[in-house]
């Protein structure tokens, strides 16, 4: 993109500088990638503005194909480099069904040559990027004689850089090709009720190894295992402080249980409570500043316990559950507002949830058999805890409603205490699947498959009729091309040979065809090709953009997103680009997916103010919105009985999952976990398996998750 070469543009603690690409908050350099500061060039230059998305992608991406979502991205990492927060707009407001504008004040300032020499090295086609900043004072200071170490200096910086990257991908493929479920612990004695340490690098635990029960510490690997208290009595339940630097637990070492707080190390261990009755449990607010604990305190019946709360030094014990029952096993929200415990008032343990304050308690599980041990996942939408509800303890999660009740763990063993790791990828458990209690890790999404493993984005996966191939396009080779590989992600072979971005690729019902989505002949254009990437043949043939081809069943036809209208709506034609017709009237329609009897076509829509899912009939009649918000991207299942799509969960942090609904609109479940943006899904033919893209693992991939 074209930039000013006479002006920096300044705006609260914040400076641009165009020519040298370069942010700067309060003379600090903040990294950014490429793309990301091409937008936020566009928005600064356009201040007070509104500049459509189309305006925003075309500006940042002038000779690419892209989708939306890319600048979803982009806009999600701005706000967060800006500090903006969920409701916070000082910079970028976000216009419903149309773009965005930047609001903040911004001062032009002339621009001194000079002032910021730039050196911006490309390392590799890993997408590294390293800034050498170096000010004229610093220039003027070196001395010729140096030049030529400079030199030697740099070329050292490149080659540490490379093997830098080399060293990170050897032990992300290390990471990649980990066996879960993975054993942590190898002794004889029982291991047990594990607690992540705040940055996910070690592993709190306890362990009767030494003859009683103690808490141990281990890298999150299991190595390095460290005793961290050493008495005569009973240490339990350790729970890391959220800035990592204590560990409370409680201990009966004098008389009773009492809640314990010590350095993580193990140092300077202080008991907090101070009462005959038993405190249990520890649980840390979010903040640090409180921690939730169960006591059975004030209670003449010794198993009628309390959840209570105390501020983190033990002042202002606070009583919250009052119930005549068993109330335990207290675990905090991550955003501090609710509880989660379990208690015992159903004539049978339940996971129960209430308001910090103790307000608002209700049942989540209402299930017949015990559930238990109750833990959050780290961005508070789901909530996993063992349960006996087939005969033996083993794991669940559910979202924190306590709906979509998903089983993660399917044995012989008893499996309980669940523990999630801050990235929300993986759980710690307490397992007997060989013979005595050993501390686990599984992946949360266990089912999940990845399919490629390349540097550049693979995007739009399309399943083959017969289910034994998957089309796809990549970024692998500088553009946008169309690749096939088999299901399993072997054999990947390019199909189109084009200096433009081939995209969206959409296998026909018959296997024979892919149509894509194509900007060779300078606007964007649906095309068709044999599916061995021959004949390829433009179908639409209009000056506007025309996009997300899918096929109809019967294979007559294709419905296809275009603004021709002036904005985005659903077209279809014949299958040989003839008959091009109008379908919706809907601002904003895009993403068509046909049912499997071909009589209605699912789309997404802003019209709403945000996207959502929509149906309509294959003639454009009986229009019917689902209700779920922030949700896109729709795909039918083989069968019609559901509809994959996906939901928007954090538009800030840029957090997207694949979700499943009943093709009514009903009963919506969460099919993919992780932070992370995952999009595009598509169905195997037998509807056992979804494709999707993601980039959980740094870059857009494809993977596959077999349905539970």
């Amino acid at each position: 993109m074209s930039v000013r070469a006479d002006v920096v543009y300044e705006f609260g603690p914040f400076r641009v500088n165009p020519i040298n690409r370069l942010l700067q908050r309060d003379g600090q350099a903040v990294p950014l990638k490429p793309k990301v500061f091409d937008t936020l060039l566009a928005l600064v230059e356009t201040r007070g503005e509104l500049i459509s998305r189309e305006q925003l992608i075309q500006t940042v991406w002038p000779d690419s194909v892209v989708e939306e979502n890319n600048l979803t991205q982009n806009i999600s990492a701005l706000r967060k480099v800006l500090g903006e927060q969920a409701e916070d707009h000082r910079f970028i407001v976000t216009v419903p069904g149309y773009g965005y504008r930047f609001v903040a004040p911004v001062t032009e300032l002339p621009y001194v040559r000079g002032d910021l020499v730039v050196t911006k090295q490309t390392l590799t086609r890993a997408v590294i990027e390293d800034e050498l900043i170096v000010t004229a004072e610093e220039q003027k200071e070196l001395p010729a004689a140096s030049r030529r170490s400079r030199k030697l200096a740099a070329s050292a910086a490149v080659l540490i850089a490379v093997l830098a990257a080399a060293i990170f991908y050897f032990f992300a493929a290390r990471k990649a090709h980990a066996v879960y479920p993975m054993r942590l612990t190898h002794d004889p004695a029982s291991d047990m009720l594990t607690s992540w340490s705040p940055d996910g690098s070690r592993i709190a635990f306890v362990s009767n190894r030494d003859g009683k029960r103690e808490i141990y510490v281990m890298d999150a690997d299991g190595r390095h295992v460290k005793r961290l208290t050493n008495n005569s009595a009973t240490d339990d339940r350790p729970e890391w402080s959220p800035d990592g630097t204590r560990i409370a637990f409680h201990s009966d070492r004098d008389g009773n249980d009492e809640i314990y707080v010590m350095n993580a190390d193990g140092t300077h261990q202080t008991r907090l409570t101070r009462n005959d009755a038993d405190d249990r449990s520890p649980s840390w607010s979010p903040d640090g500043a409180r921690i939730a604990f169960a006591s059975n305190r004030d209670n003449s019946y010794m198993f009628n316990f309390d959840i209570w709360v105390m501020n983190a030094d033990g002042s202002n014990p606070t009583r919250l559950t009052t119930d005549p029952e068993f109330d335990s096993d207290p675990a905090w929200s991550p955003d501090g507002k609710r509880i989660a415990f379990v208690s015992g008032r159903d004539r049978n343990f339940e996971i129960y949830v209430m308001n910090a304050d103790g307000s608002d308690q209700t049942n989540l599980t209402r299930y017949e058999g015990n559930d238990v041990n109750p833990a959050w996942s780290p961005d508070g939408m789901r909530i996993t805890f063992a349960s006996r509800r087939d005969g033996k303890g083993d794991l669940y999660v559910m979202d924190a409603d306590g709906s979509n009740v998903q089983r993660l763990t399917k044995t012989s063993a008893n499996e309980s205490w669940p523990s999630w790791s801050p990235d929300g990828t993986r759980i710690a458990f307490n397992s007997e699947r060989d013979g005595n209690l050993e501390i686990y890790l599984i992946m949360v999404d266990d089912n999940l498959t990845r399919l490629t493993n390349n540097v550049a984005d693979d995007v739009w996966p399309s399943w083959s009729p017969d289910g034994k191939r998957i089309v796809f396009s990549s970024k692998r080779d500088g553009n946008y091309q169309i690749y096939v590989m088999n299901a399993d992600g072997s054999g990947q072979a390019r199909l189109t040979h084009d200096s433009s971005d081939d995209t969206q690729p959409a296998w026909s019902p018959d296997g024979a065809k892919i149509a894509f989505v194509s900007n060779r002949d300078g606007n964007v254009e649906v095309y068709l090709m044999n599916s061995d990437g021959g004949s390829q043949t433009n179908l639409t043939h209009n000056p506007k953009s025309d996009g997300s081809p899918a096929w109809s069943p019967d294979r007559r036809r294709i419905a296809f997103g275009t603004n021709r209208g002036g904005y985005e709506e659903i077209y279809t034609m014949d299958a040989g680009g003839g008959h091009q017709l109008r379908l919706t009237n809907t601002l904003g329609a895009s993403r068509p997916s046909w049912s499997r009897d071909g009589r209605k076509i699912a789309f997404a829509s802003n019209a709403s103010g945000v996207y959502q899912i929509y149906a309509i009939d294959a003639d454009g009649s009986n229009l019917t919105m689902f209700p779920l918000r922030n949700s896109m991207e729709p795909a039918w299942s083989p069968n019609g009985t559901k509809i994959a799509f996906r939901r928007v969960l954090d538009v800030v942090r840029g957090d997207s999952k694949i979700f499943v609904m009943d093709s009514s609109g009903a009963n919506a479940a969460r099919i993919t976990n992780n932070f992370s943006l995952d999009g595009n899904p598509a169905w195997s033919p037998d509807g056992k398996r979804i494709a999707f893209q993601s980039n959980r693992d740094g870059n857009n991939e494809i993977y596959v998750i077999t349905l539970r």
